[in-house]
């Protein structure tokens, strides 16, 4: 071969050579990129999460081992429950228990219930639906009640006026109220603000309000604590929905003066949570 084809064959192959580098460097450049057109167009689309209200009733409340159990019936619920606070209060999750898609038991310790007082409580339901998940959700109410001891109570002695939540405690007010009358807990000692600050004659029958710490209360219900209010007892207790942990149920808006009797709550067994 003479020198005029060897300057034509080492033409040729150092363009050979640049081809293949540029269809290498064009291959790896477009590879990245056409590996996530191809993920993009095999990625499931996101699942849609719908929310549902919850047919929720409390069947019964009651206090074991110093906590408040709640037992309660869904229809159509689930096994995955989550209890939160509600209100304008931090969302968090209080308490815990075993749920069943028909049958809710939770308990709750002093701090929950009396964050609850304050907040009330959410119950979520979380069950997936039609490729889809469905969280189902109750707001319950939960309220704060005081009842004598004794329902027959000497006279002049202090009677419940009335309970209300407030912002830092639970507003109770008493009469009639002796100068200087004090409501103990087992926490606590309290002095009476006078609805009437002017009257200081124990023989008028004045009113006297009292504003019990939350935690207190819960404290009372939990242990059975009775409050004394000038030496009078009286019985803490709360309710939650329509329920009252004495058993009765409370009248709700748009209900009568609600069933004073005892309510035939289901008792759970092991078949109760026995999954299907």
């Amino acid at each position: 071969m003479n020198v005029r084809g060897l300057l034509a064959a080492r033409r040729a192959f150092v363009l050979l050579a640049g081809l293949a580098l540029a269809t290498c460097s064009t291959g790896c450049m477009a590879s990245p990129q056409g590996a996530d057109d191809r993920e993009e167009e095999t990625r499931e689309p996101p699942e849609v999460e719908v929310e549902e209200p919850l047919d929720l009733t409390v069947d019964t409340l009651d206090v074991v081992h110093g906590s408040l159990r709640v037992i309660a019936t869904m229809t159509d619920g689930a096994a995955d429950v989550s209890v939160r606070l509600g209100g304008d209060c931090e969302h968090r999750e209080v308490g815990g228990g075993i749920s069943t898609p028909s049958t809710l038991v939770w308990a709750f310790g002093e701090e929950d219930v009396a964050d609850a007082l304050s907040c009330g409580l959410v119950v979520r339901a979380r069950a997936r639906e039609d490729n889809a998940f469905v969280t189902k959700i109750a707001t319950l109410d939960v309220t704060a009640a005081t009842t004598a001891v004794d329902e027959t109570t000497p006279e002049g002695a202090p009677a419940l006026q009335g309970a209300a939540p407030a912002e830092d405690g639970i507003h109770l007010v008493f009469a009639p109220l002796s100068r200087g009358a004090r409501l103990t807990t087992g926490d606590s000692v309290l002095d009476a603000t006078r609805s009437d600050p002017s009257d200081d004659d124990p023989a008028t029958g004045s009113s006297g309000e009292f504003t019990v710490p939350r935690i207190d209360f819960a404290r009372s219900v939990l242990q059975s604590r009775s409050l004394y209010v000038d030496g009078t007892p009286f019985v803490a207790s709360l309710s939650i929905g329509a329920t009252a942990l004495d058993g009765s149920t409370v009248a709700t808006e748009g209900d009568g003066e609600g069933d004073q009797g005892e309510v035939e709550a289901p008792v759970p067994t092991d078949e109760t949570f026995r999954q299907d």
